[in-house]
């Protein structure tokens, strides 16, 4: 990879601010302990009071769309890339399903003794949570972490991970998962699709000092990575779709946001956008892949 992804680590601290802010389980308990809302004010600065507007919605509905179709899918274990610093192995523990949270080495270091720590305090059944160092990019690497399960069919997750992967490194990517759900039988939801259409149609909405900001937020979060994440959007949703499919996947898409769970930060949107911004998700879905019989 051009870009070591050890760089975005600050931005999964960001991530894990705006989701304390929310009632998602645990999310309050990580963010302290990592101290996430330094970390945002630092990278973030004059800018944080402003994106912490709709960022907070964004991350809440983007994390609970995961739960939902985790849900609708019945898995019992679950394989999460690029976990960061989600409390998704402690909130799945806690319903009684086996989890393991992949992520590299650098990043796993810092947070897996504070997930450890928090959910050994809760007296969470720490024996369903397993972490293993992985990239999305290397096969035996991804199959390591997946012989844990020892054969059991699980499904794998990810969310805010394919923004920062260039099409090259979204093929590997696909082609590693297909090849572990060809084997385990279960099926990859992600919420990470992006379409550049979407995207130009979200800025014309913007006026004055929210798109200002949009710019200037997305631009910096570009340098601090090393990558230029809008460059990395499918053109269409067509596109999108035509890519999976060529990568051996059936897609079902279900609705990003439908009124089946509560979105507790929608209160910091300012009530004449809250339509706007609940269209927005409403329109947005979670794509479910399944790996074709046959490519």
């Amino acid at each position: 990879m051009e870009n070591p992804h050890s760089k975005i680590s600050p931005t999964a601290k960001i991530a894990a601010y705006w989701k304390s802010l929310s009632d998602i389980p645990f999310s309050k308990e990580i963010a302290v302990a990592l101290q996430a809302e330094q970390t945002a004010e630092q990278s973030l600065g004059n800018n944080i009071a402003a994106m912490t507007t709709f960022s907070p919605l964004i991350l809440e509905a983007r994390y609970k769309a995961i739960d939902a179709a985790i849900m609708k899918s019945g898995a019992q274990h679950i394989i999460e890339l690029a976990c960061g610093l989600s409390p998704r192995g402690l909130q799945l523990a806690a319903a009684g399903i086996e989890y393991i949270g992949t992520d590299l080495p650098e990043i796993l270091a810092e947070s897996q003794p504070v997930i450890n720590s928090i959910g050994w305090r809760q007296g969470l059944p720490m024996q369903r949570i397993h972490f293993h160092a992985a990239n999305v990019l290397d096969k035996a690497q991804l199959e390591n972490a997946a012989g844990h399960f020892q054969g059991k069919t699980f499904d794998i997750c990810n969310e805010g991970l394919l923004m920062y992967l260039n099409t090259s490194e979204k093929k590997i990517m696909a082609e590693n998962i297909r090849a572990l759900l060809k084997t385990s039988g279960g099926c990859w939801i992600t919420t990470d699709i992006m379409f550049s259409d979407i995207r130009k149609q979200l800025f014309a909405a913007l006026t004055g000092s929210r798109k200002e900001l949009y710019t200037s937020v997305l631009g910096n979060i570009s340098e601090q990575v090393g990558r230029n994440i809008t460059a990395n959007d499918f053109a269409d949703e067509a596109a999108a779709m035509s890519f999976y499919e060529a990568a051996g996947f059936n897609i079902e898409k279900i609705p990003f946001y439908d009124s089946s769970y509560p979105l507790s930060t929608l209160y910091l949107v300012p009530d004449e956008v809250q339509e706007w911004a609940l269209g927005i998700l409403t329109e947005a879905n979670t794509w479910i892949l399944q790996p074709m019989e046959q490519v």
